[in-house]
Parts: structure tokens; sequence; C-alpha cells
């Protein structure tokens, strides 16, 4: 399809800013199996404009320099001068759209541009799609709408992958956290074998692994990396992640099929040659910048239709360079022209200016996203709609990430530590007593699924050790990571599996007596398999009614927190024993009581626990998590009480009044 024409362009002569910068942004780099050499050019003009964008970001460096508020400003003014910042909302509010985005919006720009990515061959049964870097699912969502909308018969099949956003591993300012489309149909995410979901990790039989039921017509990667701290090395920093991207996709494409990557300026040779040579494996490519992107920032996207596996025999490096090249010259032209118009207009332009501008970009993007037609879609969606529990979002707060990046030494680590303590002292949380739970049978219905089954819907999660917990769903992001730099060693997981004293948790274990009130000292339980024999012993005195109260205790000096899935899947599964709980202070952490009668257990529990402990006894992985998530969710007020008990102790206990030499590079 090709670009649309605007009869008429719509300027604002005193800002600069026209609906046909933000419109036209469209760039040929082969067509038909051959380079558009005509657009091939020296790099000139790109050191030019070059120049010049350093020059206007020197001068938005200048009006940002000095004061928060200044950045602000800023900030809220780019978002006035970006036309389409309002779509989102738009398209949920007047069009029934849901998790919409800009993402969601620039996925939708795209495959109305593009109508030949959904072309499959007449032979395939269905579109199979794959998603690298998708979290929060956004391009998922809308390629689910144009489906319903326009290819209504179609049947489709889709699989993606993100940064896990459950994963202890990866510190919660390096990823999405949204997890909503995650928990909806988990058994389609794939998060390589350290769940983790870092594609740079992921090697060729794992990628194979991938397509043992057929290869992709259509991949997306839409992956990103934090660089607002150091935006002239954007470039350089996600090199590695394009190259893996570019990678796992050749990999995953069937033939005749598409591929749609963000990428950024192509400065670099080694840009410029990495997607010259991925681009040769295709008849015809475009870089394309959706209406829908910022015209102040580097991202546009590489759109490539018409795979050939097989090398194009007319692969000239020489060429595919110099066509990037001009290809470049024409985005930062834009981009440049874009951000002088912001500059001009700071502090300048009038609300009516504003609204004339983005009425007009409005309605173009209305007729370019066939928006009519998407608000009235003609099948039901393939995506599991219901709506799914996650308490823990509660937590993270908006904008997270810059909120966690300021926490990058130790006085920034001791100035949260303290405003948290003294807003936590402060607040009154409900005093939580007795708890009773009763699960419904269909809640614990996986207890008898095959092990394959449970690891394809991540109830059990297997994976290699986390050599430390960044990320937990339990504790505040921004506590944790303060009390990472500030003295790390008070951060204990209550079902921790180190330090590996030899044996020492299974002699512990097997000097207790499990009958009557038992008390267990988790500290003495030095493995995973240790808690695997723990429950499997409380379920068998629970059974023949031998046990009447279990007390879990602390004997260190430590403070322990529930930071892990492994250690919430526990307390879990201690509920499935116990009708009624209560979580305690530093010595009595939980108290379970009233075990519930043997029949209101169900019977496949024995095999489920040794399921559990086969695969806790491996050499090579951990068990991450091995209760569905909607447990988790349930129990989480109750979890997160335990370990607000828990930090209360922990920092009434601390010395806040000292700064000492931290940083925080190691994270």
């Amino acid at each position: 399809m090709r670009p649309l024409k605007i009869k008429k362009m719509v300027r604002s002569p005193e800002t600069g800013l026209t609906v046909a910068a933000s419109v036209e942004r469209e760039f040929c780099i082969r067509n038909n199996g051959k380079w558009c050499e005509e657009n091939a050019s020296s790099s000139t003009s790109l050191e030019r404009i070059a120049n010049e964008l350093k020059e206007l970001k020197e001068q938005i460096g200048a009006i940002c320099a000095g004061d928060v508020d200044n950045i602000r400003k800023w900030r809220i003014h780019t978002q006035t001068t970006h036309p389409l910042s309002a779509a989102p909302k738009l398209l949920r509010e007047q069009f029934h759209c849901n998790a919409t985005s800009q993402a969601y919006c620039k996925f939708l720009e795209i495959l109305v541009r593009y109508p030949r990515l959904l072309h499959i061959h007449p032979s395939c049964k269905c579109l199979r799609s794959f998603h690298l870097c998708e979290a929060p699912g956004h391009f998922i969502s809308v390629l689910d709408r144009f489906l319903c909308t326009f290819y209504s018969k179609m049947d489709w099949f889709w699989e993606a992958n993100s940064l896990n956003p459950h994963y202890e591993g990866t510190s919660a300012c390096d990823m999405l956290l949204e997890d909503e489309i995650i928990l909806g149909q988990p058994e389609r995410w794939c998060f390589g074998k350290d769940d983790s979901g870092d594609i740079t990790k992921w090697n060729d039989d794992y990628v194979g692994s991938l397509t043992c039921n057929g290869c992709f017509n259509l991949v997306t990667a839409d992956g990103s990396l934090y660089t607002q701290d150091l935006p002239s090395e954007q470039e350089s920093k996600t090199l590695p992640l394009l190259e893996s991207e570019f990678r796992i996709a050749l990999q995953l494409l069937a033939n005749g099929g598409s591929l749609i990557v963000k990428i950024y300026t192509t400065y670099l040779p080694k840009t410029r040659l990495l997607i010259s040579s991925i681009a040769s494996h295709f008849d015809d490519v475009f870089v394309f910048k959706p209406m829908s992107s910022k015209g102040g920032n580097n991202e546009r996207y590489l759109i490539c239709m018409g795979f050939n596996r097989s090398e194009s025999s007319n692969c000239d490096e020489t060429t595919g360079s110099g066509v990037l090249l001009n290809c470049e010259a024409y985005f930062s032209g834009l981009q440049s022209s874009f951000i002088r118009a912001n500059l001009d207009s700071y502090n300048t332009i009038t609300k009516a200016e504003v609204g004339r501008y983005r009425d007009h970009v409005l309605r173009e993007f209305h007729k370019r996203a066939l928006t009519n037609y998407i608000g009235n879609p003609l099948r039901v969606s393939h995506l599991n709609q219901e709506p799914q529990e996650r308490p823990w979002i509660g937590m993270f707060g908006q904008n997270y990430v810059e909120t966690l990046r300021r926490i990058c030494d130790g006085q920034s680590a001791l100035e949260f530590l303290k405003n948290f303590h003294q807003c936590d002292v402060m607040t009154e949380h409900e005093n939580i007593g007795n708890v009773e739970v009763e699960f419904a049978e269909n809640e614990l219905e996986f207890f008898e699924w095959p092990m394959q089954a449970l690891l394809d819907v991540k109830v059990i999660v297997t994976a290699p050790r986390v050599a430390e917990v960044l990320h937990s769903l339990f504790v505040p992001p921004g506590l944790l990571r303060s009390l990472k730099i500030w003295q790390s060693e008070a951060l204990v997981d209550l079902c921790s599996s180190s330090p590996p004293y030899e044996d020492g948790g299974g002699r512990y274990l097997q000097s207790l007596q499990f009958c009557g009130v038992i008390s267990v000292d988790a500290y003495q339980l030095r493995s995973q398999k240790d808690w695997c024999y723990l429950l499997s012993n409380l379920l068998e005195a629970v059974r023949e009614e031998k046990i009447s109260e279990l007390k879990l205790v602390w004997s260190a000096s430590s403070i322990p927190l529930v930071l892990s899935r492994f250690s919430a899947s526990v307390i879990a599964m201690m509920c499935v024993m116990f009708f009624q709980f209560r979580f305690g202070d530093h010595d009595v952490l939980a108290t379970f009581s009233k075990p519930n009668y043997s029949e209101d257990i169900p019977t496949t529990l024995e095999s489920y626990l040794s399921k559990l402990t086969l695969a806790a006894s491996s050499q090579m992985e951990r068990v991450h998590c091995f209760v569905p998530t909607a447990m988790l969710a349930m129990l989480h007020p109750y979890l997160l009480d335990l370990n607000r008990r828990q930090w209360q102790v922990l920092l009434s206990g601390m010395d806040l009044s000292t700064v000492v030499d931290k940083d925080v590079e190691a994270l």
C-alpha cells in the first residue's frame, strides 16, 4: 500500500510544526529484491545534519539544566506538541480498543500501511506470528483487533517473548512490569532456559526448539533499552540487542514471511552493515516512522517483506550502506526539523495553534489507521479477555523506572530509606489477624496435571539459580533497590537455599517430630529439597491427624523476607494443608492452624510433591515457582503484611544517619 497523499499542508509559520512532517515519514531501502540505488549517496549531508542535531540537543540541555522543574516543563511541552499523544485514550474510549498505548497506535499504522505483512501462502492454514521484546503486549493486542476486523475468518497462532516481569534476577528498572497479557495466556510466552526472557542469552538450540511446529509468517521485535541518561550512546548500546533480534528472527521466519524491527540511528558502520545484511534477505524493505512516534526521537521501524532464507545474490554492501546513509540523512533531517520546531515554540506557542495542528494530524491518523472499522470487529477476540488479579502492580507506581534509577548511590539510597521508613511508620496499616483460606476445587486442579503441562503454563518454573534477588513481587522495588545498595547483606530470602552447608538441613528435618504443635526453624533448611521434604512430611502428618499447629520460626539474628516466588509458593502450599494462618513478628514468622481434613485435600497432592522434589533435586536448576500466579495474587496482601512487619524491624535497627561510599554499578 503506497502512502496516502495529503491534499493540503497545514503549517504554523511561527512554530514550524507541519502535518506533512508528522505524517510522510517513509524511506524505501529495497524494492523487488534490488537496492534502491537512486537513494544511495555520500555521508556529506548526514554529517551536516548530525552536527545540527548535536547543537539542537545542546540547546535542550541548556533549557533543562539545573532544575528538575525545567525538565518537567520541557517534557510537558514536547508531550503537547506530539499531536497523537491522546490517540491511545481516544481508541479506548471511542473505538472500544483494550490495552492501548503509543505502541498499539504505531503497529496499527504499520498494519494498515503495509497489508502485505499479513499475506500468507494459500497452503498455510493460519497466520503464525512471533513477537520478540513484546511486553506489555500491545503489538499482540492490535494484531488481534486487526485480524478480528479485516481477516475474521483467518486462524491465528502466536507466541511472544519479553523480559520476564516476575524474574527475580533482573532489576525492576530494566524492564516493563506490566503482565496482564502474559498472565492471560502464559503458555504462549517464551522466557528462555534461564527464565529471564533476555534474548541475548538464547542459543541456536533454544531458538530451533521454537520452530518445532513450524516457522512463522510474521516476526516483530520492539526492543529497546533505557538510554535517557546517555542519549548519545543509544545506537551503540542497543546494537547487541538489535543483533540478537535479527539473529533470532532469521531462524524463526518462514520463506516469504515478514519482519518488523524497531531501530534507531544508523550512524555507525557496524549498524549499517548489520541492517544491509538482513535487508538482503528480503524483496521489499522500508524504514517507516509512524505518526504515533514522537517526531523528536530517533525511533523508526524496519519493515521487511518477502523473506528468502538464502541470502540475496544482490547483496552489495557498498550500495546498501549508501542507501542507509541517505535514509539516515532523511530521518535525521526530519528529527532536526521537529526539534527545532519544539525549541522555537517553547513558551511561545498558543493553545489555539497547538489545537489546530493536533486536530489536523488526528484527522489524518483516523483516515490512515482506519479507526472507524477497527471500532467494529467482526468476530470475538482471540485473546483471553478475563481480568487477571495482579495486586503487585500497585507497588510499582508511575514512572517507576526513573524513580528507581535516581537511587544510584549511598546518598540517594539513604534518603529513600529515611523517607520510606518515615512514611511507612506514619501510615495506618490494617491489622491482619487470623486468616482463613479455603480453595475452590478447580483452583487445585493443577495437582493432577502432567509435569510438561505444569511447565508449559508456568505453574512450575525451573531455571538456573538466581545469583541475587534484584526484583520481587512482594517488596516495593524502591525499598529493595535501596537496601541492595545500603546494606545488601540484610536482604535474606525466607526459603533461600544458601549457605549450602553439606546436609545440615536434612539432619535437622530428620530430628523433627511431626505431631502436636510443631515448630520448624526455617533458618535450618538449607536447600529447596529440604523444603520439599518438609512439605511432604507435613502432608503425611496432616492426613493422619497427627499435627495440630505449625509454627515457622527463624533462629538467626538476620531478618528474612519473602522475596522469591519459591518462598511464596511454600507459604501457599502450607495454606492448602491448613485452614487458618496468621503472620507474627521477627521470631515466630507464621503460625498455621486448623489442619484440613484429609478428604478436603486433593488426593493428587502427594504425587505433585514428588514431581516437585524431583525438580528440586536437579544439580543444574532451581525451582523458581510451583503454584499458579493466581494463588500468589490471592495471598499477596498477607505476604506483603508479613514483609512489612519484617522490614519495619529491619529499618528500625539500621543506622540511617551515615552515608558511605556505595554505588549501584553492579545493579
